[in-house]
């Protein structure tokens, strides 16, 4: 088998290996909103007044809601203020979440293709190998360079899961590229 074969043959298998690796969302982009859930604690405001509890209540005497006509229907909803108070209690930016599934995975994309790209230049493994780790590394250093111009939010933490996801792409090439090799006795 040709090395450009065993290359073709790498490239497809391994983004096929890392996009099922992505989780399934149920929120993901084509499913909408998601809807924001009100905390019950200290922070959550005060409880309902007692009273009427239906569509044609009457606010309280301080709600800014209370101007209206009495025929009116009185919707309410969550607050803002309560996800700014509970922001400080997330990690800024945490190790495990979907951001860094998607860095490590297109990492492990752009490092198996820059790979199967070396083996049509040279027959050298190291070659590939640097061929391919420049091309995933090199992408996701200009990823952050773009998030720290004010694009996005610069990681690097992102960027750790940049490097461990070109180095699972250049193994898992490596070893397609020495299992399709033909052994001679």
């Amino acid at each position: 088998m040709s090395l450009l074969a065993r290359s073709a043959l790498a490239a497809p298998v391994l983004a096929a290996l890392a996009l099922g690796a992505l989780p399934a969302r149920a929120d993901g982009p084509l499913a909408g909103p998601r809807p924001l859930a009100v905390p019950a604690g200290p922070l959550a405001g005060p409880a309902a007044p007692p009273g009427p509890a239906g569509p044609l209540a009457r606010p309280a005497a301080g709600d800014p809601l209370a101007r209206l006509p009495v025929g009116l229907p009185h919707v309410t909803f969550p607050e803002r203020p309560l996800v700014r108070a509970y922001a400080p209690l997330r990690a800024p930016d945490p190790w495990f979440g979907d951001d860094k599934a998607r860095h490590f995975c297109a990492s492990i994309v752009l490092a198996s293709g820059g790979y199967a790209l070396g083996a049509l230049a040279t027959d050298d493994i190291h070659g590939r190998i640097a061929v391919g780790a420049a091309v995933a590394l090199g992408a996701g250093l200009v990823k952050e360079a773009f998030d720290a111009a004010g694009y996005g939010t610069p990681s690097l933490r992102d960027l750790v899961w940049d490097a461990l996801g070109t180095s699972a792409g250049l193994a898992l090439s490596v070893w397609f590229d020495l299992g399709a090799t033909p052994v001679a006795f």
